[in-house]
């Protein structure tokens, strides 16, 4: 896939993700979704993911909603939270969908599944949730790429260093939901649920 064909692939699943999602996606959760579709599902999308306060991060995710949305394929529209102060964006579909869908030449369609997977599995999930589990799937993979299994625990320790207003029992919750899952592929062979 060249460079463009590539960029236009990566817009065309961004606005896929926002039209089909079962919620109103913002920002955070478009960007943990595409991590999640990159790294769970191996969908090319050629980000350069990096641990950021907020979880995976890469600004190219940005750059690209911002292109979407420059296009006419996407709108943003600022909403304040009802859990208190604070606001965002959230996402939906524009009239010019169908231009990227077109300049993306049928791409994505090798991916749908992978699309329907990640919608299911955590398009309904608030931002906060999707921050903690994209940051233990995270933590995981680091681990893998050094060949260090880790232990439930010792996971919940690395993932507390970035996340720790979250309790470290509900942390390792959420770690044994994903291993039985099977989404993490470092845990030491007795850890795996």
């Amino acid at each position: 896939m060249t460079q463009q064909e590539q960029r236009w692939f990566r817009l065309d699943l961004l606005c896929a993700l926002i039209d089909q999602a079962p919620v109103r996606l913002g920002r955070t959760a478009v960007m943990k979704l595409a991590y999640l579709l990159q790294t769970v599902q191996g969908v090319p999308l050629g980000y350069d993911f990096r641990l950021h306060t907020y979880g995976p991060f890469d600004s190219d995710v940005l750059n690209d909603l911002g292109t979407a949305e420059s296009l006419g394929a996407v709108k943003s529209e600022m909403v304040t939270f009802a859990s208190g102060p604070g606001y965002g964006y959230e996402f939906t579909i524009a009239p010019n969908r169908d231009f990227i869908r077109q300049k993306a030449e049928g791409q994505l369609s090798a991916y749908e599944q992978a699309v329907r997977w990640a919608l299911a599995e955590f398009g309904s999930q608030r931002a906060a949730e999707l921050e903690l589990l994209t940051t233990i799937i995270y933590a995981d993979r680091e681990a893998a790429q050094r060949k260090a299994p880790l232990s439930v625990e010792e996971l919940a320790s690395k993932v507390g260093e970035v996340k720790p207003h979250f309790p470290k029992q509900y942390v390792v919750e959420k770690i044994e939901e994903l291993s039985r899952k099977r989404l993490l592929i470092a845990l030491a062979p007795t850890q795996q649920a």
